[in-house]
């Protein structure tokens, strides 16, 4: 059954073939003298965020070059995402990260923008985070004791279904 869905996906490392070929895609490019750069359909936004005492820099880098040859159902873009934090205190950074992360879309250029897909690739994370709160903090799934199979899991859902239940009004109507 074909549901005509989209997907965002990174790519880790344990996909090695697919992996290598986007990593060296976007590596940097050292030409040897008398031969020119190799052309490539690079497109890049940079989005910078101020706040709660950190500037967050993120730079996503998309392509289509490895659409045809990759082997992956759908593909329509492949892009490099470069997240920057710096955390400042008293005008001094005394803390600063750097990680990067390759992935795939079948979302086309046409349909996305790179910058969209740097806003939807960043939604991800506000999702994730929001349900883990809710089960980690709000049905305190990581307090309890029922740790045989996925015994937790069901009590965290069962808890959530009894929040989200109307309560009952008995008397005649």
């Amino acid at each position: 059954m074909d549901e005509k869905g989209d997907f965002v996906f990174p790519v880790k490392e344990n996909q090695e073939k697919l992996y290598k070929n986007i990593q060296a895609l976007f590596a940097p490019e050292y030409p040897k003298p008398g031969f020119g750069k190799i052309q490539t359909d690079f497109l890049t936004v940079q989005k910078v965020n101020k706040g709660h005492g950190h500037i967050e820099t993120r730079i996503i880098t998309t392509s289509e070059i490895l659409n045809s040859y990759s082997g992956c159902s759908g593909l329509a873009q492949v892009y490099r995402l470069q997240r920057k934090f710096e955390w400042w205190r008293y005008g001094i950074c005394y803390h600063s990260s750097d990680e990067v992360e390759f992935g795939i879309t079948s979302l086309s250029r046409a349909v996305v923008s790179p910058s969209r897909l740097l806003e939807i690739r960043r939604a991800h994370w506000r999702i994730e985070t929001g349900l883990h709160y809710r089960l980690d903090v709000t049905l305190k799934k990581d307090a309890t004791r029922m740790t045989v199979g996925n015994l937790a899991k069901v009590m965290a859902c069962y808890s959530l279904f009894l929040t989200l239940q109307k309560p009952c009004v008995f008397g005649s109507t």
